[in-house]
């Protein structure tokens, strides 16, 4: 096996996607509490023609003459984080109002929403391709491999912290809220809280973590993150907060192994079955692949919920009452 050649590329890459993976674990577990983890999936979809909106806008606007294209890259940062989160949230309120109009079930007008948004999004994207100038692998895998090639801090890695950061405050500054209207909306409405309010306040954060996330990291693992994470802290803790510590905590280790696993399995295993040798995969697959082998092992041996563990307590307070 060949030895690890690590640079401060790898580095930035465990630190950027490490950051990505605690900002998204924060409003996962909300989501997986409220059952509604897939909403993650697609409000990732859904934005897509607001990211596309976004790159024609620019494209226009520098056309014009009104953006300098040499120095507006800033901006056209700012406008595709403007056009995803509009997508986003436009998302949410499309479902949330068929869904209250009792047309069709909750989960049928949300397939129907980002299905017919994301329609709409590659509609645009090939009529338009040359002015949006979009990849669609970096939509699908981001551009994690390439951070940390410009001197410096990356702006993805301040980007991502400043959307944990965001979050963090959030989640504390309105923490019994969110409790409230995850366990007991009704109750909650009785107290004088509007768990739509709430509701929509927490998909407009969800919207914002995807979108900062979408294109350092792609499709793939910010839905990844938002959703196994929470699920592998649900079979460890009952409890909300240390369910949300643990799916942080989760969401890291999985970025380091499955970077780790990315730069160092593929050549072994390769050789190994006799297939063209690979000398690494990409990384964002990778960390997505060790997130679910962990969540497996939870799933089965976690001390709440874990499956082997409560067959294992189910058989012995059966022969305790035998014995007994």
């Amino acid at each position: 096996m060949n030895s690890i050649v690590w640079s401060s590329i790898d580095t930035w890459i465990i630190v950027t996607s490490s950051l990505v993976a605690m900002a998204s674990a924060i409003p996962g577990c909300f989501l997986f509490l409220r059952k509604q983890s897939m909403i993650a999936d697609a409000l990732t979809h859904a934005a897509l023609p607001g990211v596309v909106g976004a790159f024609i806008a620019v494209g226009m606007l520098q056309g014009w003459g009104w953006v300098d294209p040499d120095a507006g890259w800033a901006f056209r940062q700012t406008m595709m984080f403007g056009g995803a989160m509009v997508a986003g949230l436009l998302t949410a309120f499309l479902t949330q109002w068929v869904t209250s109009a009792g047309w069709i079930r909750g989960d049928a007008a949300l397939g129907v929403v980002f299905t017919t948004l994301f329609a709409i999004g590659l509609i645009m994207l090939r009529q338009f391709a040359d002015q949006s100038d979009v990849d669609l692998e970096c939509v699908l895998y981001g551009q994690l491999d390439t951070i940390g090639l410009s001197k410096g801090i990356p702006s993805e890695a301040i980007t991502s912290a400043i959307m944990l950061v965001i979050n963090l405050v959030l989640v504390v500054v309105l923490f019994k809220e969110l409790m409230m209207t995850t366990f007991d909306p009704q109750l909650a409405g009785t107290l004088g809280l509007d768990p739509r309010w709430v509701h929509y306040g927490l998909m407009t954060i969800t919207t914002a973590t995807i979108v900062t996330a979408f294109e350092v990291v792609g499709s793939i693992l910010a839905i990844g993150m938002l959703v196994i994470p929470p699920s592998t802290a649900f079979f460890i803790n009952r409890r909300l907060r240390p369910m949300i510590l643990v799916s942080m905590a989760a969401g890291v280790s999985a970025c380091v192994l499955g970077h780790l696993a990315a730069i160092t399995l593929p050549g072994p295993i390769t050789r190994a079955l006799g297939l063209p040798y690979v000398e690494s995969v990409t990384t964002s697959g990778a960390i997505v692949l060790a997130a679910t082998l962990q969540m497996l092992v939870a799933m089965l041996f976690g001390p709440e919920r874990g499956l082997l563990v409560d067959r294992y307590r189910a058989t012995s307070r059966s022969v305790g009452r035998e014995t007994a």
